[in-house]
């Protein structure tokens, strides 16, 4: 790094989906608010904002896919099939330098340009492309990335200096990629500013999009390109004979919309049918609606759940929307997942009828307090990277020993509660034979083949805690030799908190 200038941070975005760019946005934010006096923070489209057609093109590539995803059923599910062939970090190698080598070594080209300290990914190939240009132009640059989705799929380049993850699972799946021990740091939900400083009350924001104060009201969407089931959720939702108000968020689908503003002045008069466009408050418009139906994507999942509201997920388009629909409606039990629009419609009807059921969501939702902003740790942990490594992989390396070795002695307590119950089987048929005999030679027969029992139960059991204490002494070793960890990877899993109640 040169010592004679501030750091230089770059922040890439790239858009495939919103989800890459919001949070992008949001460490970016962080960064300039906590560190820019130290820092020279560069924000950059890297793709779009180049001379060179070929990243431009690329760009329209990656967007088109997110369109297929969400318009053609199964498409999603072969193309991550297909990331796996050969082993997924080897198929991202072989792809890139292949296929995607002109897309790669154009980006390459660019981050050059910029002479960075530090680059900023939120997107797997522009990290590929990083990684690359770590290893041919600049060893001392260090490569970050953080992963909006709730899962870690497969090419995510395992040789980056950090991969900053959401939530336990996903940290489980990045060791399972073999991301070195102290390069996985898990951190909150990064919240950008449009979402931290959205404060009102739900009746404010009602009033700024003409929403009527009496009535339930939904908003339904379909990620920014709305090519997946808005349209004919919507048409059944506005067959109830509840008073309901409908709010169809159409994004950069201006054909949608129209259909829509179409049919404002035909619906029922218990009905109130709102549209709108891309607009850049979508959170705003979440937080004055009761519910939230949308696909499986992780930025507007999140962001509706940090505005407070339940949602209804109605379609999965990849398996990295899979994984939002699982954590989000199985494990922290923010709304529910419904296929059929007639099943959706009923929801919506039940949940008018019953408001009690919002509320148990509610409570759920209290988890996503977005005044606690992971961008903010990450923030300063790309500041420690920079001026602090030593002592910042010492901190992290002990970390993961510790939440292994918990791991480990759970293990032990579990060993050891096993065997006490075996004991105590042996004692109460030993107590129930002793009630049927009569000879004291058959008693003291008994005592010694119950002792017998016993003491090898013991001697076992010893036996298997001294094979585990062997065992964690090896695993809490190899923490610092530098190698990815499966017990790492175990550790984090068992962290997932899971709500006591699941609503109805």
């Amino acid at each position: 790094m040169d010592t004679t200038r501030k750091p230089r941070v770059l922040i890439t975005f790239v858009e495939a989906g919103m989800g890459h760019i919001v949070s992008a946005q949001a460490i970016a934010e962080s960064l300039k608010r906590k560190y820019a006096d130290k820092m020279e923070i560069i924000e950059s489209y890297i793709l779009r904002d180049s001379d060179n057609p070929v990243l431009t093109k690329y760009e329209e590539f990656l967007v088109e896919n997110t369109k297929l995803y969400s318009k053609v059923p199964a498409y999603g599910d072969l193309s991550f099939a297909a990331m796996h062939i050969l082993g997924a970090q080897n198929t991202l190698k072989i792809m890139h330098n292949t296929f995607f080598h002109p897309h790669t070594v154009a980006t390459i080209e660019e981050y050059r340009k910029y002479a960075p300290d530090v680059i900023v990914c939120t997107h797997y190939f522009l990290l590929y492309a990083a990684v690359e240009y770590k290893m041919q132009y600049d060893p001392n640059v260090k490569i970050v990335a953080y992963c909006p989705d709730n899962n870690v799929h497969g090419w995510w380049d395992n040789r980056a200096d950090v991969i900053y993850t959401n939530n336990p699972l996903a940290t489980k799946q990045a060791y399972d990629l073999r991301f070195k021990n102290g390069h996985v740091v898990e951190a909150f939900y990064p919240t950008r500013s449009n979402v931290a400083e959205s404060n009102e009350s739900k009746e404010f924001y009602r009033k700024k999009f003409g929403i009527p104060l009496d009535k339930f009201a939904v908003v339904i969407a379909d990620g920014v390109y709305a090519k997946a089931k808005a349209r004919s959720v919507c048409n059944e939702l506005l067959k109830t004979k509840l008073p309901l108000t409908v709010c169809v968020l159409a994004g950069k689908n201006e054909k949608l919309k129209r259909k829509f503003d179409a049919k404002k002045k035909k619906v029922k008069s218990n009905i109130t049918l709102l549209t709108f466009g891309f607009i850049e408050d979508a959170p705003q418009l979440y937080g004055a609606c009761d519910l939230f139906i949308t696909k499986g994507g992780p930025n507007a999942v999140l962001d509706s759940v940090m505005m407070g509201t339940p949602i209804i997920i109605d379609y999965c388009a990849t398996p990295i929307e899979r994984a939002t629909q699982k954590l989000f409606t199985e494990r922290y039990f923010c709304g529910y997942h419904f296929v059929s629009p007639r099943r959706i419609r009923k929801q919506v009807e039940k949940l008018i009828e019953e408001p009690r059921l919002l509320e148990q969501i509610k409570s759920a939702l209290s988890f996503f307090d977005k005044s606690k902003n992971g961008a903010e740790e990450i923030a300063d942990d790309i500041a420690e990277l920079l001026w602090n490594h030593r002592e910042r992989m010492v901190n992290i390396l002990r970390g993961e020993e510790e939440a292994i070795n918990d791991m480990m002695a759970e293990k032990a307590d579990e060993i050891r509660a096993k065997a006490e119950k075996k004991i105590e089987r042996v004692n109460e048929n030993a107590a129930k034979l002793a009630d049927k005999m009569l000879d004291e030679q058959d008693y003291e027969e008994l005592n010694e083949r119950t002792a017998k029992r016993i003491e090898d139960i013991q001697t076992r059991t010893e036996e298997q805690l001294e094979r585990l204490n062997e065992k964690t002494e090896r695993i809490t070793q190899s923490i610092y030799e530098g190698t990815g960890s499966r017990y790492a990877a175990k550790a984090a899993e068992r962290k997932i908190p899971i709500p006591a109640d699941k609503p109805e």
